[in-house]
């Protein structure tokens, strides 16, 4: 497997297991990208005016992207045999373009299912300097070396 599909197994995984950081600048592109795949057309996600009559100092990312950025979190260190079962998040800030955002996991229970699958159990922070966006709980079943 390459290290671009580097996969994490189940039994790899312990409460200390650290996940890197992942950094994303956010772009207007990025903005209106979530806003069309998604059709969410609320105003304030792709009309700077809107924007700024709500607080915003410009538009603002959608729910959609909050949630993908806490999968994205998880799922780029976990790899592309992991399955998200569950995802719950707090949006607690707004994320705007020209923002320099960070997601940052931490492994909070590695157990097995009632169906005895690996589980790992995550939460997850979404912050620009200073301010978490975004808090977020995960669950991914993971792949079990075989032996």
């Amino acid at each position: 497997m390459s290290a671009a599909a580097r996969q994490i197994c189940w039994q790899d995984v312990d409460e200390a297991t650290p996940l890197p950081v992942l950094v994303l600048d956010v772009t207007y592109k990025m903005a209106i990208l979530h806003v069309a795949g998604g059709w969410d057309y609320m105003p304030g996600h792709h009309d700077p005016e809107f924007a700024r009559r709500q607080g915003a100092p410009t538009v603002f990312l959608n729910t959609l992207f909050h949630q993908s950025m806490v999968d994205r979190t998880v799922m780029d260190w976990a790899g592309p045999l992991a399955f998200l079962t569950r995802r719950k998040i707090a949006m607690l800030d707004q994320i705007c373009p020209g923002d320099r955002i960070e997601g940052h996991a931490r492994v909070e229970r590695v157990y097995r299912g009632e169906k005895g699958e690996g589980l790992v159990d995550f939460t997850v922070e979404i912050t620009r300097p200073g301010t978490v966006c975004c808090r977020g709980w995960a669950t991914l079943r993971l792949p079990e070396r075989a032996g």
